[in-house]
């Protein structure tokens, strides 16, 4: 414990010091029987941790807001996994990292140790407001009216620890797209914001097409809108609302049917959005003009090229076409990476991380299908940067292809697993490699395998 408070004070923000603490000193009542477990379940889900199938372990689920993180960050949380779980980094559907095999008792210094590098546990589980997804190719998407990133970071800042979604009646999910081609899968979350522009006035004005009431889970339901224009400023100030009516009448006794979807459907959209403008009323941020604090990406400072060379001209061809594309930026381009049921070890994590600082912007993306994307690849650098994947073995061809499918958890270490989803994936993927090499090229069909009905896996918008 001397260890762990000494961990605290490398931290500049008492709220978040206070947390910590407060984590670390439930998990000791916990310990001693003086807490309700019910009780202590819920807060300690509330900050990221999350009990496994496997006795005694617990699942560290890590925040990535919209998945953008920084190399430095990616190193950390693959120390953390060495130290504390069993040296593995999950990508999950949610842009999340997952830490498996984790003492209880160790979450407090975990979480601490995180945190130096502006990276939190809180509300990535419970009946909270989750991860605020996006499109992982915002910012660099020809098709955007206007990159979503900033209006994703300033949503996730404004209801971290917000009063008003710490004890929901179910976890509430949000996402952001990049474009109408809703990259950021809207029609499947509570609310998904699509970027749109128009004139008024002779000036070009942002705001969002907005879709309310989507899920999946065992009765998946596709969101409906809600606005065709809605000004960028009332974003917050309409999802602060949004969030106090599904905190005071959403269903709170029959857990299968306490997510937003549900309200709409038993009271309807027109009454849903009467009551928001109601709560609207009484909201002390009537307008939130947000401002980008992101900043400029770092580039490599110069040109640089491997000395590894390519082995296999047919497989880097194969790779080109499927996993590299143009960006906005004339000049740029993003190269994706395929990982098989999104896994990554520590120490590939941290050589990778050497990879990406040589040849792309120190600004990876957490992708919607498991895997990362990477941004501003000058064109002379994709072949130094290939050899260089291909070295650590991640460069496979076929992302988001048929050959690319997701899976969840499952029985490896989910509790309310009932197949080896994993296992099933990464078989699937061998034998489209090996007897259906065509299929890598195929984007118009998507296995997604998911180990329960909760579809964590997201089974239900797959074409297999």
């Amino acid at each position: 414990m001397q260890s762990f408070r000494s961990e605290l004070e490398n931290l500049d923000n008492p709220v978040v010091q206070k947390d910590i603490i407060a984590l670390a000193d439930k998990i000791q009542i916990f310990r001693e029987g003086k807490i309700d477990p019910d009780k202590f379940r819920s807060l300690r889900l509330a900050r990221g941790v999350y009990g496994q199938r496997q006795p005694g372990n617990q699942m560290v689920r890590i925040k990535i807001p919209f998945g953008k993180m920084s190399v430095k960050q990616l190193k950390r949380i693959a120390d953390i996994s060495n130290e504390f779980g069993g040296g593995n980094l999950h990508a999950t559907t949610r842009q999340d990292i997952q830490v498996h095999y984790v003492s209880l008792d160790r979450t407090p210094e975990l979480w601490a140790k995180l945190e130096q590098d502006d990276i939190t546990l809180r509300e990535a589980c419970g009946n909270t407001l989750r991860n605020v997804t996006a499109s992982p190719v915002a910012g660099i998407d020809k098709d955007e009216p206007f990159d979503v990133s900033p209006y994703a970071h300033a949503l996730f800042k404004y209801f971290l620890r917000n009063p008003v979604c710490q004890e929901m009646g179910r976890k509430f999910k949000i996402s952001f797209s990049s474009s109408e081609k809703d990259t950021g899968i809207s029609f499947i979350h509570d609310i998904g914001f699509i970027p749109k522009l128009k004139t008024e006035g002779g000036k070009e004005v942002r705001g969002f097409k907005v879709m309310i009431g989507g899920g999946l889970g065992a009765q998946p339901v596709p969101a409906q809108k809600a606005f065709d224009f809605l000004p960028e400023d009332q974003m917050i100030p309409f999802t602060e609302a949004l969030l106090r009516v599904f905190d005071r009448y959403g269903e709170r006794k029959r857990r299968m049917k306490a997510r937003f979807k549900f309200l709409i459907t038993e009271i309807g959209i027109d009454e849903v959005m009467r009551l928001v403008e109601e709560e609207r009323k009484a909201l002390s941020t009537q307008s939130y003009v947000v401002k980008n604090l992101l900043g400029q990406p770092k580039l490599p400072e110069k040109l640089v090229f491997s000395d590894k060379s390519i082995n296999d001209q047919e497989k880097y061809e194969a790779w080109r076409a499927t996993n590299v594309w143009e960006q906005k930026q004339e000049g740029f381009f993003a190269v994706s990476i395929k990982l098989p049921n999104g896994d990554m070890n520590w120490k590939k994590a941290h050589a990778f991380g050497d990879v990406v600082l040589k040849y792309a912007a120190d600004d990876i993306r957490v992708t919607v299908n498991q895997g990362y994307i990477l941004r501003f690849v000058k064109e002379e650098s994709l072949k130094s940067l290939y050899a260089e994947l291909e070295a650590l073995n991640m460069a496979d061809p076929g992302f988001n292809s048929t050959a690319d499918i997701i899976a969840c958890a499952g029985t490896d270490t989910c509790n309310l697993g009932i197949s080896n989803s994993t296992r099933v994936a990464l078989e699937l993927e061998n034998v489209i490699e090996k007897e259906y090499p065509e299929l890598i090229k195929n984007n118009d069909l998507h296995i997604k395998i998911s180990g329960c009905p909760n579809s964590c896996g997201q089974h239900a918008i797959a074409s297999i």
